[in-house]
C-alpha cells in the first residue's frame, strides 16, 4: 500500500504508541541506497506500510547511509538513520515520526499527538493511520509516490502547536502538475478540497463545485448538463475548461449545436479524496478544453490491506416540492493482502421536483432520480508496479428545470413535458511503474455517454399558427403539430491513450514528458416529435409522431505530444518550462431525412465538412521562496480549444468551418502561511488576452445555430484566498475572484454581423464572486464531537447577451445562497447531520433562454436556484 510521508513544519510535541509486535517483527528484504534522508524514508513508508511524520527542519538535507538485508522495520528505520543524530517514535502501529535524539517528550504529549492524529478535527473526521484525510496543522507531505494519485496524494492534517493552543492547518498534497507536489509549494493558481470538506460543505456533484474555488463559475444548462467557466472566459463550443475523473478527461455531447462545453455531465463526488480546481490555462500538461483552467476529480482508490465500509443515508424536504432521499455506500476488500484490493461504491438517489406545470395540471414535473455505482482495483504484483482498474456507471432520468419567466418562479405553462435521460459509462485502466530513475505512467479509458432530452415547442406553432386567420391552411398546419417537443437523442463515444514519463528522483531538475490521444464520435438526432395532447408525454418515435428530423454526426479526433521540466537554480529559486504540440481533425455531417418546412428543417444537400489544424502551445515559469513559508511566481502560459464545422444545413461556404480560438495567461502570484502559520493567505492577478474568439450566431428567420471566429477579448483580474486558524477548532475561510472581461474587437465578419462590440462585456460572466465560510469543531466528551458549519456564496450580476437593453430577457441579477450544516459523530464510528442548503429560500434566476423556437423572444425561459432544502443524514463507518 502506498502511503504518504509527512512532514511537520512545526512539531513540538510528539506521540508514542506501541506497533503491533506481530507485524513488526516480520522481515522483509530491503534495499535502500546512500541517498538524501527524505527520499530514503518514503521508500520504507512504501514497502513497510506505515507513515513517516518529521519536521522539515530537522530532515533537512541530511543523508543516510542506506540500508541492505532482511530487515524489521525497526532495523530498518536504525540503520537509516544511523549517523543522522535522529532517531523514531511509533505514534500508532501505522504512523512513526522522527525526532533529534535529544527531544523532550512527555506521556500527556505523546497522548494528545496520538489522539489528534487519530481523530481529526475541523472537518477531517479520518485518521492518520487510513493514509487519507487525518486533522492537522503543521505538518506537511514532504514526498508521496508521485506516480499515484488519491489515496497517497491526500491532505494529511495533524497538530502544530503554538503557544498555548493547537492549531490546525489544513495542507494537501496535489497531483496537478502530473508529479506530487505540496499544494502550498505549487507555483499555480489551484484550489483543492478534501472530500471531507466537500462533504461538510453539501457539495454532493459537479454542478455545487461553484462554491469551492475563487472565480469557478458552474452554469446549469437548459438541456440538462452544466458548463464550468474560470477566469471569465466562456463562449459556446468545446469547453474551455477541462474536467477530469482522475487521469480520464470527461466532456460534453456536442449535440446539435456543437457546444460541447454546455453539457458537462454531472457526477456524483462521495467517496472522494478531492478535488483540484487549476485556474488558468493548462494548455502543456492537459491540452485543448482547458484554456481556462482544470478540475480534477481525485476519487479514493483501494487500501490493499485493511477491510472497511460507509454507508450513508440521508432523507431530505424541498420547499415547493416535497420529500427525496438518497443512499450511498462503499466497500474496500482486499483480495491478495497487500498485493490486490478492490473498492465498490453505489448510489441512489430520489430527488423531489419543485416546478409545477399549469397547463397539464401536474406538479413536481422536474422530479429525478440517478442511480450508480464504481468499482477500482488495485494490483500491486511487485515492489514499484501498480494498476489500477476502474469501471463507473451513471444512470439519471428526470425532467428539464426551466419554466416560463413570465409565469412565475417554477411555474410553467408547457403543453408538453420535457423528459431527460443521462446514462454514462467509464472505463479505465492506469498503469504507474517505477523504473528507476524515471517513473513510467500509461492511461487508457473508453466513455460512453447516452443522452436524450425533450422541450416543449407548442408555443412555436401556437405563436405563429395565430399569425393567420383562423381556419386557414397556414393556421391549421402550424397547429396541427402542436403539442411537439424538440427531442434530441445522442450517443458520444471517446477512447483515449496517455503515456508519460517523469523522473523519480529528488535533484534539482524535475521533468515529465509525454504522448496524447483521443478519438471522440458522436451520433445524434434532431428531432420534432408530436406529444400526447391529454397527458403531455412526448410520443415514442415513429413515422405517424416524427414530424421533422436531422440525423447528425460529429468526429473529434486529436493527438499530442507535450514536455515540462522545472530547474532548481538554487533551494529558493526554480524555473519551469513547457511545450505541447497538437494536431487535431474535426468532422462534422448532417443529413435531412423528414422535412419540416415550418421550423426550418428543410430538403437540402447533405453536409460533410472537415476542419483540421496543428499548432504549439508553451509555459514559462519563475517561483522563488522569500521564506519557508512564502512563495512568488510569475507565469506565461498558452491555452487552446479546437475548432470544428457546423452541421447547420444552408450555411454559406465560409461558414461551415471554424477554426480553434487561442489565449495568453500572464499571472503574478503569491502562496504564503502567516502569524505561525495560523493564516494562509493566497492572491494573484492575471491578464488574459484571447484571440479569434469562438463566438455562436443564429440566419435570419431560422431556428438553428452555428459557430464562427469573431473578435478578440481582454480579461484582468484577481483571485484571493484566505484560511485563518485563531484557536482551536475553528476555522474561518474567505475567497474570491474580480474578473473584468471585455471585447477589444467588433465582432464582425465577412458574413456575421453579430451585435458583440469593442467594450462589451462577455455575456454570463459576473465580475465577482465570493466564498466564505466558518467551521467549528470541539470535543464534547471523550467519546463525542460535534462540528458547526456555515457557509456564503455571492455570484455577481451579468448579462447574456452583448446588447444591454432588455433587462426582462437577458438580465441575470447577483445572488447569494446560505448553507448550515451540523455533526454530530460519537462511538463506533457514527456520525448524524442535518443540514439547510439555500437558507433564505432564494429563487434567484441563474440562466435565461430565448428564442424563436419557443414562440417568441419575450417567452423567457429561466432556471432558478432549487429552493431551500433541509436534510438528516446518518453515516457509519466499518
Amino acid at each position: 500500500m502506498r502511503l504518504a510521508i509527512v512532514a511537520a513544519a512545526s512539531l513540538s510535541i510528539i506521540g508514542l504508541a506501541s506497533a503491533d509486535d506481530a507485524k513488526a517483527a516480520i522481515r522483509k528484504p530491503t534495499q535502500v541506497p546512500a541517498e538524501g534522508l527524505a527520499p530514503a524514508l518514503a521508500t520504507l513508508a512504501k514497502e513497510f506500510d506505515f507513515q513517516v511524520l518529521y519536521r522539515t527542519e530537522v530532515v533537512g538535507r541530511l543523508n543516510t547511509q542506506g540500508a541492505s538485508g532482511a530487515m524489521t522495520a525497526a532495523e530498518a528505520l536504525e540503520h537509516v538513520l544511523s549517523g543522522t543524530g535522529l532517531t523514531y517514535r511509533y505514534l500508532d502501529d501505522k504512523t512513526v515520526t522522527i525526532l533529534p535524539i535529544s527531544a523532550p517528550s512527555s506521556a500527556e504529549a505523546m497522548g494528545d499527538a496520538s489522539r489528534e492524529a487519530q481523530e481529526g478535527s475541523a472537518g477531517a473526521i479520518s485518521s492518520a493511520k487510513e493514509g487519507k484525510k487525518s486533522s492537522s496543522g503543521g505538518f506537511r507531505v514532504a514526498q508521496v509516490d508521485p506516480g499515484k494519485t488519491a489515496d497517497s496524494a491526500t491532505v494529511n492534517k495533524e497538530s502544530q502547536t503554538s503557544g498555548k493552543g493547537s492549531i490546525e492547518i489544513e495542507e494537501i498534497v496535489v497531483t496537478a502538475l502530473k508529479r506530487a507536489t505540496n499544494l502550498q509549494d505549487t507555483p499555480l493558481a489551484i484550489t483543492a478540497v478534501t472530500g471531507n470538506t466537500l462533504t461538510a460543505m453539501g457539495v454532493t456533484d459537479v454542478t455545487s463545485l461553484n462554491r469551492v474555488s475563487p472565480g469557478l463559475i458552474v452554469t446549469q444548462s437548459n438541456f440538462s448538463g452544466s458548463r464550468l467557466t474560470l477566469r471569465n472566459i466562456r463562449a459556446a463550443g468545446e469547453a474551455t475548461v477541462g474536467l477530469y475523473y482522475d487521469d480520464t478527461p470527461v466532456v460534453g455531447s456536442s449535440g446539435v449545436t456543437s457546444d460541447a462545453g454546455g453539457t458537462t455531465p454531472s457526477i456524483r463526488l462521495f467517496d472522494i479524496d478531492r478535488v483540484e480546481v487549476l485556474r488558468g490555462p493548462q494548455g502543456t500538461l492537459y491540452g485543448s478544453s482547458s484554456m481556462a483552467g482544470t478540475v480534477r476529480l481525485i476519487f479514493a482508490k483501494p487500501r490493499l490491506d485493511e477491510t472497511e465500509a460507509t454507508v450513508t443515508a440521508e432523507g431530505t424536504d424541498v420547499a415547493h416540492g416535497g420529500a427525496g432521499y438518497q443512499t450511498q455506500a462503499m466497500v474496500n476488500v482486499p483480495i491478495i493482502d497487500g498485493k490486490l484490493a478492490l473498492r465498490a461504491v453505489g448510489f441512489y438517489q430520489d430527488a423531489s421536483g419543485y416546478v409545477d406545470d399549469l397547463a397539464l395540471h401536474r406538479n413536481g414535473v422536474n422530479e429525478h432520480t440517478t442511480a450508480g455505482g464504481r468499482l477500482t482495483v488495485r494490483a500491486e504484483p511487485v515492489t514499484g508496479l501498480t494498476i489500477d482498474g476502474l469501471a463507473v456507471v451513471q444512470n439519471s432520468s428526470g425532467a428539464l428545470d426551466d419554466y416560463f419567466l413570465a409565469d412565475g418562479a417554477y411555474k410553467e405553462h408547457y403543453e408538453a413535458l420535457q423528459p431527460v435521460r443521462d446514462d454514462f459509462q467509464l472505463f479505465s485502466g492506469t498503469l504507474n511503474w517505477d523504473v528507476g530513475p524515471v517513473r513510467l505512467t500509461g492511461i487508457v479509458s473508453h466513455t460512453h455517454r447516452n443522452f436524450n432530452y425533450s422541450y416543449d415547442i407548442s408555443a412555436f406553432f401556437r405563436t405563429f399558427g395565430a399569425l393567420y386567420p383562423v381556419g386557414s391552411a397556414n393556421y391549421n398546419a402550424f397547429n396541427s403539430q402542436a403539442p411537439a417537443v424538440a427531442n434530441s437523442p445522442q450517443i458520444t463515444s471517446t477512447d483515449t491513450a496517455e503515456v508519460r514519463l517523469a523522473s523519480n528522483d529528488h535533484g534539482p531538475l524535475q521533468w515529465t514528458t509525454g504522448f496524447y490521444y483521443s478519438n471522440r464520435e458522436g451520433n445524434f438526432d434532431s428531432n420534432i416529435l408530436r406529444a400526447d395532447a391529454a397527458t403531455g408525454e412526448p410520443l415514442p418515435v415513429s413515422a405517424a409522431t416524427l414530424e421533422g428530423q436531422r440525423v447528425i454526426g460529429d468526429a473529434l479526433k486529436q493527438f499530442a505530444g507535450f514536455a515540462e521540466a522545472t530547474y532548481d537554480i538554487t533551494e529558493r529559486l526554480s524555473m519551469t518550462g513547457g511545450s505541447r504540440y497538437f494536431d487535431y481533425t474535426r468532422r462534422a455531417t448532417n443529413n435531412v431525412s423528414v422535412v419540416d418546412n415550418l421550423v426550418g428543417i428543410v430538403a437540402s444537400t447533405p453536409i460533410d465538412a472537415t476542419s483540421k489544424q496543428n499548432g504549439f502551445l508553451y509555459k514559462a515559469d519563475i517561483s522563488y521562496k522569500f521564506t519557508d513559508h512564502v512563495l512568488g511566481y510569475v507565469t506565461a502560459s498558452s491555452g487552446e480549444r479546437p475548432g470544428g464545422a457546423n452541421q447547420v444545413l444552408g450555411l454559406p461556404a465560409n461558414l461551415q468551418t471554424y477554426q480553434s480560438d487561442s489565449l495568453w495567461n500572464y499571472e503574478l502570484g503569491l502562496k504564503s502561511e502567516l502569524l505561525d502559520r495560523k493564516l494562509v493567505f493566497n492572491a494573484d492577478v492575471y491578464q488574459i488576452n484571447w484571440s479569434n474568439m469562438q463566438t455562436s450566431g443564429i440566419l435570419p428567420n431560422t431556428n438553428f445555430g452555428f459557430i464562427t471566429n469573431a473578435g478578440s477579448a481582454r480579461v484582468r483580474g484577481t483571485e484571493i484566498e484566505a484560511t485563518l486558524y485563531p484557536v482551536t477548532g475553528l476555522q474561518l475561510q474567505a475567497a474570491g475572484s474580480y474578473s473584468d472581461a471585455r471585447l477589444t474587437q467588433n465582432q464582425t465578419n465577412q458574413t456575421l454581423l453579430a451585435t458583440g462590440v469593442r467594450g462589451d462585456p462577455i455575456p454570463y460572466v459576473p465580475k465577482v464572486t465570493v466564498q466564505a465560510s466558518a467551521q467549528y469543531s470541539w470535543a464534547l466528551s471523550p467519546t463525542y464531537r460535534a462540528m458547526l458549519r456555515a457557509d456564503a456564496n455571492y455570484t455577481g450580476s451579468s448579462w447574456t447577451t452583448f446588447p444591454h437593453t432588455n433587462a426582462f430577457q437577458d438580465y441575470l441579477p447577483s445572488y447569494v445562497t446560505e448553507s448550515l450544516r451540523a455533526i454530530l459523530s460519537g462511538p463506533a464510528d457514527w456520525s448524524v447531520s442535518a443540514f439547510v442548503n439555500n437558507l433564505a429560500n432564494s429563487s434567484a434566476v441563474v440562466n435565461k433562454n430565448s428564442g424563436t423556437i419557443y414562440g417568441g423572444l419575450n417567452n423567457v425561459r429561466a432556471i432558478s436556484l432549487a429552493p431551500r432544502t433541509i436534510g438528516i443524514e446518518v453515516t457509519k463507518h466499518f
